[in-house]
């Protein structure tokens, strides 16, 4: 068994190769079970920027790339020598690793962008409603959420402005920390207002006027944030700028919309309330000279963009911290990886030493189970169970602790020759082959009578 990753993103394929594969999420059912036909598992991750097919495959090597690669090239319509140059592959713990580091945000467009630990729950989610991930990929992903959670947590790889609109907000809230007490003026209505008004809104802001010259366009956007937005005619500016604590402009006007003789009308009637103005267009929205007028604090893009770069020099500080998280959560994965080397050992034996305790406790109980009461049966079987559990708790433990050292196939060996579990499960088919033909009073039968028993004592207890 190998886990495999074949995948693309903004830094590895051109963007027409990344239109061919990306899949919509009516689409992604469809690939998964054409992956399903040539693997064990599958999970898709496909955002803007990446699409990245995880598969668990019966046969380790070079084989497994090669099947996901037919298949993607077959569904996608992709060029096979496109996509095996401008593709990457990953198998086992470093697969787990790549995924831990994207859950992460470290190979984002924007580093630390949090909408990635969104769309991996998503892709788990679907991929797991669909069964087409099983044990392997639901645990990978799983601890992949749980390594960017931590990520998150404890560093600030997340915490910096790394996007105009975003840094815009946090500006006004050093003026305004209240930001639910007050007024922001939205001048324009394209997408950077669209993504400002969000990014407001996830900082508490419950009153947004957007002022645009067109006002179906405006209206949309109204409608999308709820009953927290008006939409103002562009003629009432002046009025809506006495009004306002905050003001964002971003539209495509080719001059000046806020002027300084505008602005001078409009001040005296605010009564000394300061007033933040943030132009992120370009052209510039608001005349320059108004920056110098009392009471105005005036940022242009670039003004945003020294707190972005800023944004991001910090945020790329915290990497090493974020990677020391990954490499804890990818030896805790590996442990666990680890271990389902000897689970079909485990479970044999467990079968065998319960197979042994039914067969031993049936033996006894078809002298006894006439003059034992339920509540008896019940402590008998208790005791037995008990009595199992605790003699094959150590030797489970110590097996699971030698496959994560790398042993588990020697001492699963040993373990499979002490019991001689290949001929105790020959044994108990056979055995079962004879119980089944065994007819009414003979001594299976009265096997079947005690276990009867001591399984209605079982369900009472």
């Amino acid at each position: 068994m190998q886990i495999v990753l074949v995948g693309v993103d903004h830094t590895s394929a051109p963007i027409q190769l990344r239109e061919q594969l990306a899949c919509a999420p009516r689409q992604v059912a469809a690939l998964l079970r054409a992956v399903r036909q040539v693997t064990q598992e599958a999970v898709l991750l496909s955002t803007c920027n990446r699409f990245e097919l995880y598969a668990v495959c019966a046969e380790e090597g070079q084989r497994g790339r090669e099947a996901l690669l037919g298949v993607l090239c077959e569904q996608r319509s992709v060029e096979r020598a496109s996509l095996e140059q401008h593709s990457y592959t990953y198998t086992d713990l470093e697969a787990a690793r790549h995924l831990f580091g994207v859950a992460c945000g470290l190979y984002s467009l924007i580093p630390g962008e949090p909408q990635i630990q969104g769309q991996v729950a998503d892709a788990l989610e679907l991929a797991q409603g669909g069964s087409f991930a099983g044990p392997v990929l639901s645990a990978l992903f799983r601890a992949a959420l749980v390594t960017g959670k931590r990520a998150r947590r404890e560093t600030g790889i997340s915490r910096r402005a790394v996007s105009i609109s975003h840094a815009a907000v946090q500006l006004a809230r050093q003026l305004f920390p209240h930001l639910n007490e007050a007024s922001v003026l939205l001048v324009g209505s394209g997408q950077m207002s669209e993504l400002a008004a969000r990014n407001l809104c996830d900082n508490g802001a419950r009153r947004l006027i957007i002022v645009n010259r067109t006002a179906e366009h405006a209206q949309q956007l109204v409608e999308q944030l709820g009953e927290r937005a008006f939409f103002r005619p562009f003629s009432e500016l002046p009025e809506v700028l006495v009004e306002a604590d905050v003001v964002i402009t971003s539209t495509t006007a080719p001059h000046t919309v806020v002027t300084e003789e505008m602005m001078r009308a409009v001040l005296p009637r605010r009564q000394g309330r300061p007033l933040l103005i943030i132009d992120i267009a370009l052209p510039r929205d608001v005349d320059p000279a108004v920056g110098a007028l009392p009471g105005v604090h005036l940022y242009n893009i670039d003004d945003l963009r020294l707190v972005v770069d800023e944004g991001i020099r910090l945020r790329l500080q915290e990497v090493a911290q974020v990677e020391r998280i990954i490499a804890e959560e990818v030896e805790a994965f590996a442990r666990w990886l680890s271990s389902l080397s000897v689970t079909d050992t485990i479970v044999e034996l467990r079968e065998h030493v319960e197979a042994l305790r039914q067969q031993e406790l049936a033996r006894t109980l078809r002298q006894l189970a006439p003059s034992l009461s339920e509540r008896e049966l019940a402590a008998i079987q208790e005791l037995t169970t008990r009595l199992m559990n605790k003699v094959l708790h150590k030797p489970v433990t110590r097996l699971k602790e030698a496959a994560v050292a790398g042993r588990g196939h020697v001492y699963a060996e040993a373990l499979r020759y002490l019991f001689d579990l290949e001929v105790a499960t020959d044994e108990q088919t056979s055995d079962r082959d004879t119980r089944q033909q065994a007819g009414p009073g003979s001594d299976t039968d009265g096997d079947r009578q005690a276990a009867a028993a001591i399984s209605r004592a079982g369900d009472h207890h």
